[in-house]
């Protein structure tokens, strides 16, 4: 996918490609749109500095009770 970017916008000039990947990943994240997974693959980041990029700007990790259930009965299958 190509995306052409309007030139006349000053915060984008002073913006990379990889700058511009990060922002939509954490707006993409943020909005429910993409995984955790998703948005550290589209962020070009490794996992740990993007959960640390999240906590800087306050963006909650979407992990519930549901989530916490899955890991349990992965890990329970683990055991086994």
């Amino acid at each position: 996918m190509t995306i052409t970017l309007p030139e006349n916008i000053p915060a984008l000039q002073k913006m990379t490609e990889a700058d511009v990947k990060r922002e939509l990943a954490l707006s993409l994240y943020a909005a429910r749109s993409i995984t955790l997974i998703q948005a550290v693959d589209l962020s070009l980041m490794n996992f740990f500095d993007f959960q640390s990029l999240l906590r800087d700007r306050r963006i909650p990790q979407h992990y519930d009770e549901s989530d916490f259930e899955k890991d349990l009965l992965a890990l329970r299958d683990l055991e086994k």
